[in-house]
């Protein structure tokens, strides 16, 4: 459980959520997208209560979440890229245009520089490229994306290009909320940082006035949460 969590997202901010798994940032982050029921408190975007709403009402509030396990949450085994696209961007209730859909796929690989082709199957693709497939498939228009460790098992490169694209979301107003175990990552590219401990949050602080060091004896235990 997670209890005593007290916390104002920005438009256009990024805040890091530090600590060991299992210590609550994850079950804290699933809830604030619906995907976990809260049985205290609330969860208001924009002074919309969406506490206790489905997933499905916290995306048409503009709100996304993006898993660390690709193939097991995220994306579908046994679906090429078409069919992925086709799914995350269909509007009628019945029918689908595949050849229209086949196109849609081809403009996103080009886009996202993904290694595939549109019948790709998903779980042909390298790590890397189905993290860009994930960051394709997301809405275009945000108010907060929420994730969890956006460049684990990619190398830098792909890293690099990951937080480009989430940057860029930022500069047009969306609020990043992600949890990582790679703190360089939280120090390089946060706002303000969290850490869990226990269930418990620490008070938020600006990146500028931690550093990888505190921030390690806090995930430990060995630093007060509330410092």
């Amino acid at each position: 459980t997670v209890e005593g969590i007290d916390l104002q997202v920005h438009a256009g901010e990024v805040v890091g959520l530090a600590g060991l798994e299992g210590s609550g940032q994850g079950l804290f982050l699933r809830a604030c997208a619906g995907l976990e029921r809260i049985t205290a408190g609330r969860i208001l975007l924009d002074g919309r209560d969406l506490t206790g709403a489905p997933y499905q009402r916290f995306l048409q509030a503009g709100v996304a979440y993006m898993p660390a396990s690709r193939l097991e949450e995220g994306l579908v085994r046994g679906m090429d890229l078409t069919e992925h696209f086709a799914l995350a961007e269909r509007s009628g209730p019945f029918f689908i245009d595949w050849v229209a859909a086949q196109q849609g796929a081809s403009d996103h690989i080009a886009h996202f520089n993904i290694v595939g082709q549109p019948s790709t199957v998903i779980e042909a693709l390298s790590g890397g490229n189905q993290q860009r497939v994930l960051l394709a498939l997301l809405p275009g228009r945000l108010r907060l994306l929420l994730m969890e460790h956006p460049t684990r098992g990619l190398d830098v490169e792909s890293a690099r290009w990951v937080w480009q694209q989430l940057l860029a979301r930022r500069k047009d107003g969306t609020a990043i909320v992600f949890l990582s175990a790679d703190l360089d990552e939280i120090l390089e590219h946060a706002d303000r940082v969290a850490v869990f401990f226990g269930g418990t949050m620490s008070n938020v602080q600006r990146v500028c006035d931690v550093t990888t060091e505190k921030l390690g004896y806090m995930i430990a235990g060995e630093v007060p949460i509330e410092a």
